[in-house]
């Protein structure tokens, strides 16, 4: 009796608190309550053997005349039930989780990947309904550029577009000098640098002659056109050109951008229309701007 009540002192909180032992379940207090009761009986013990350790025992150590055999008995009865009662069916418990766990795992990612291989088809499925929608949509664009354009770009409409725009290219590089005085046996390169020298410009001219049929008998100064090597250029003459006027030797003399002739016709209404507004209006002054008259402020 007196090794069972003692026994109890280090089981009572399993036992009473927890109930290890009865359901084969283990939660955090059932754990506590065990490690008290371990904890419990090795102290005890390191007191009785003079210990300070319980990992210093051993069988010569614990082997002594002074401990007497109820004492024995009460840890063994106790190391034995915590053993048998607690211990073993913890890790039972523990082994029976894990692989719960395990097949869990398992399950799920055998379900992530059969709604994987379901969304891979899905998206197939739709790439595949647009890559067939494209191609027929590809088949019936081409057919039709292909019947269009084996009229619309036929190789004598091409060679004639890009002759077109090569000339249109060209053009932008050209200038048209009027009022400058013909003379037989001139140089006309020699006349077009002398007034450019005016205007502070002295670009490579190329292609410098006049332009129109000369008619014997007549006074009449054929306009003189010559190409520099970029618009930039002909800007920079077009924009100090207005400077002639106020020299005494070429105030007659005009330069303008090389015009096609409906933007000859267009530039000429706008000069004619000028006209008239500085006749109707003296005091104001009114100039070509863009493509329009503008009226500058006082």
């Amino acid at each position: 009796m007196a090794v069972q009540y003692r026994a109890r002192k280090y089981l009572e909180g399993i036992f009473e608190e927890t109930g290890i032992g009865t359901d084969n379940h283990f939660g955090e207090d059932n754990l506590r309550e065990l490690s008290k009761s371990c904890s419990s009986l090795l102290s005890d013990m390191c007191n009785v053997y003079g210990c300070d350790d319980p990992k210093k025992f051993s069988p010569d150590v614990l082997n002594k005349n002074n401990v007497v055999k109820a004492q024995m008995a009460e840890w063994l009865f106790t190391a034995i039930h915590l053993l048998e009662e607690c211990c073993v069916p913890l890790m039972s418990s523990a082994r029976r989780t894990i692989e719960q766990l395990q097949e869990e795992k398992i399950s799920d990612q055998r379900t992530v990947i059969e709604l994987q291989e379901k969304l891979i088809n899905k998206k197939e499925r739709e790439l595949g309904s647009v890559s067939r929608t494209v191609e027929k949509e590809l088949k019936s664009y081409s057919s039709v550029l292909q019947q269009s354009c084996s009229t619309a770009l036929s190789p004598t409409k091409i060679a004639s577009a890009v002759k077109k725009i090569a000339k249109e290219e060209d053009r932008t590089k050209e200038v048209v000098v009027f009022g400058v005085d013909e003379e037989a046996g001139e140089c006309v390169t020699t006349k077009v640098s002398t007034i450019l020298e005016q205007l502070e410009e002295k670009p490579r001219i190329m292609g410098c002659r006049r332009i129109g049929q000369r008619v014997t008998g007549e006074s009449k100064k054929r306009p003189i056109i010559f190409s520099v090597k970029s618009t930039d250029i002909v800007y920079q003459i077009l924009k100090k050109a207005k400077r002639l006027k106020d020299i005494e030797d070429f105030k007659t003399v005009y330069i303008s951008p090389n015009r096609t002739l409906d933007e000859r016709i267009s530039r000429q209404k706008l000069v004619n229309e000028l006209k008239e507004r500085r006749l109707g209006d003296p005091t104001g002054h009114y100039f070509i701007r863009k493509g329009e008259i503008v009226k500058a402020d006082n």
